[in-house]
């Protein structure tokens, strides 16, 4: 294996910190708070190697150039690690929000109890999604997908005595692994056609079998994007999850297979012209279904869960702009609009928590009067559901900003009926934020001896990660300058990808 360390080093310090963790919680101690600083301090680690990374990569030359850093073995039969400006990008905001959920569990976790598969099941899972991102070759990719999914399933079904709980693990568990099959179905019938799997040696024009392969990957790493009509496992794995899961697989794991997804379609020779077409058309299905469905939820994080597969429809939009008209602005604004997702979505499914742990509060009705007993969670919670309807300044609306301006750029009928798909339900989905924020701020009811709700004071290990999201929720709309900085380099790098 030869070339930059720096490559495998995040992936190095999660993997290892897995299995240290394990080991801490089995002989040393098996205290909550203890494991998640242990926990913590690893991710703390893999961010620093991930920094290290991205100035290796800005050093490295324009990011559509041959200078990518890249570890392992290059060749038919290799295996290798590329760091590309979007691998990077999503692999930050999955250690940033994998640290913040860290420490959100030392006191949520109390509810469950199992502390010591709960940490290196985290750390597995983030440490599957950094090597799927990088990996250049297929087979490599798709380890480390499963390597990803397992530790989903696992941590979607967490709470073992729910039996509605096990249920959306399981089905989860059913689509994940059909989406698996049909991507390593795809990795066979590109094999017998290339003889190797290397993504960057797949050139000249695909021939019939890389086509169905791409194919392959276009539908099993669609169902982990949660693209319709294949999101049906979606509402039940985050409605069921505990919320510091749902706020990854809402905020980044879906994320993460779209960008894969993009990046193995372009690489196999998928055209990029028909790649956004496809996009466009596919991206007015969740738009439309994902807030049609939360308009009717009652559960709250199954409202969060559909709005989760809307929010996948602006972010497919943007993306597929950029790739039918040649736009890399677009596919800029897509990861841009990733990052503000992860933010907002992640902030609202850890109010979410807080109020089921102190409240018992699982459904919209049972929220009321939620600023009377915790004003920084009604306060938090509202800046995230604001920022996921796309009010200003906050960052949902830049991202939604930008997609609008660069959607303005297309010149034929499918772009603008794209536009004002994505207006409608901009504002269909004020619908059920708007409700929602006026809930938390009701009277409260009456208890049965004729009192208010009484103060609960949040735990600072909760609050602590829930004020972070919320100033990144501010400042990534009132300062969307460096972030935008952060993400120009991914669209290039796509569109640089193209036949």
């Amino acid at each position: 294996m030869t070339g930059d360390l720096r490559v495998v080093l995040p992936l190095a310090c999660l993997a290892g910190g897995a299995f240290v963790v394990y080991l801490v919680a089995r002989f040393v101690t098996s205290r909550n708070d203890l494991l998640a600083l242990f926990t913590a301090g690893v991710l703390t680690a893999a961010l620093t190697a991930l920094a290290l990374l991205q100035l290796a990569a800005a050093d490295g030359g324009p990011p559509s150039g041959n200078h990518i850093p890249s570890w392992g073995h290059f060749g038919p039969d290799g295996a290798l690690l590329r760091a590309d400006s979007g691998a990077l990008v999503v692999i930050g905001i999955a250690l940033g929000l994998g640290l913040l959920v860290t420490v959100y569990s030392a006191r949520y976790l109390a509810l469950d109890r199992r502390y010591e598969t709960f940490y290196p099941l985290l750390l597995m899972l983030i440490a599957g999604l950094i090597g799927m991102l990088l990996a250049e070759d297929l087979f490599s990719l798709y380890m480390f997908s499963e390597l990803m999914s397992v530790a989903a399933y696992v941590l979607v079904a967490f709470r073992r005595r729910n039996t509605t709980a096990i249920e959306a693990g399981f089905k989860y568990l059913v689509m994940g692994s059909v989406g698996t099959v049909i991507v390593l179905f795809g990795i066979s019938l590109v094999y017998r056609e290339t003889g190797h799997l290397m993504l960057s040696q797949m050139t000249g024009t695909p021939g019939p079998w890389t086509r169905a392969g791409a194919a392959c990957f276009l539908v099993g790493l669609g169902i982990k994007s949660a693209i319709v009509p294949l999101h049906t496992w979606l509402p039940d794995a985050h409605g069921r999850a505990p919320s510091s899961i749902s706020a990854m697989l809402s905020g980044v794991i879906v994320q993460s297979a779209f960008y894969t997804l993009l990046k193995v379609c372009l690489g196999l020779g998928f055209p990029t012209r028909s790649l956004g077409t496809l996009l466009i058309v596919l991206s007015l299905l969740n738009m439309t279904l994902g807030n049609g469905l939360a308009l009717v939820q009652t559960h709250t994080k199954r409202l969060l869960a559909y709005s989760t597969i809307a929010q996948m429809g602006y972010i497919m939009l943007s993306m597929g702009v950029g790739l039918r008209y040649n736009i890399p602005e677009a596919a800029q604004a897509g990861l841009f609009l990733m990052l503000a997702q992860a933010t907002t979505k992640g902030l609202a499914f850890l109010c979410q928590g807080v109020s089921y742990f102190y409240c018992g509060a699982t459904t919209i009705d049972q929220l009321r009067g939620i600023a009377a007993q915790m004003p920084l969670i009604a306060v938090a919670f509202s800046v995230a559901l604001a920022g996921l309807a796309g009010v200003p300044p906050l960052a949902g609306f830049v991202g939604k900003w930008f997609i609008l301006t660069n959607a303005v750029r297309s010149a034929d009928a499918l772009g603008y009926v794209g536009l004002a798909v994505f207006l409608l339900n901009s504002l269909l989905a004020l619908g059920y934020y708007l409700p929602l924020i006026g809930t938390l701020f009701a009277p409260p009811l009456l208890d049965t001896e004729g009192a208010g709700a009484r103060r609960i004071q949040v735990s600072p290990w909760m609050a602590l990660p829930i004020i972070t999201l919320g100033a990144l929720v501010l400042a990534i709309g009132l300062y969307p300058g460096p972030w935008l900085a952060w993400t120009a380099n991914a669209g290039v790098y796509l569109l640089a990808l193209r036949r």
